[in-house]
């Protein structure tokens, strides 16, 4: 938080109207957590591992999967990269635990606030106008990994667009 230094007394007219204002921001940046690429409904290797979950059955990876990656809804990462368990091995897949690179988030967040003295230096009132995701960039959140759903490779949800709230605080 940064209170900005113009008027800060907050004398008379002009000095309730301009005086009194604070600012605050916030840079979030993180980059793609890891994705497994799992199967389901097979078992080659005869390990138990039924069910999509990090540690069921995997396919076999022939190449990087993040290599020409378009980062779209519809085709995140090359799914090309993925093939299923041959049904006559007697093995898991080759997979490893997250080889792709998921979505990077990104938000920023920015408040304005003005002051105003009511009496003395410990009665005021603070209106806050806050916004969350101020660019309103998307921030994909989950990608289908299981190579054998409709959805496979495509982003599912996305995170909260920008978000704006005003308030009013009394404080004494």
């Amino acid at each position: 938080m940064y209170d900005l230094p113009w008027f800060t007394a907050q004398h008379g007219l002009t000095g309730h109207v301009l005086g009194g204002r604070e600012v605050s921001g916030l840079f979030y940046y993180y980059t793609g957590t890891p994705l497994t690429v799992t199967t389901s409904n097979t078992d080659p290797g005869g390990l138990g591992l039924l069910g999509a979950s990090a540690s069921s059955a995997r396919p076999d990876m022939i190449s990087d999967p993040n290599v020409g990656a378009q980062h779209t809804v519809a085709s995140f990462f090359n799914t090309a990269a993925f093939v299923p368990t041959p049904a006559t091995a007697d093995r898991p897949g080759n997979a490893g635990r997250g080889v792709v690179t998921g979505p990077s988030f990104q938000r920023w967040d920015f408040s304005l606030f003005k002051n105003v003295k009511l009496r003395g230096d410990n009665m005021y009132l603070q209106f806050r106008a806050e916004t969350f995701n101020l660019f309103n960039h998307t921030n994909f959140n989950a990608v289908s990994t299981n190579i054998t759903s409709a959805l496979f490779g495509q982003v599912t949800s996305a995170n909260d667009p920008r978000i704006m709230q005003l308030g009013l605080k009394f404080y004494f």
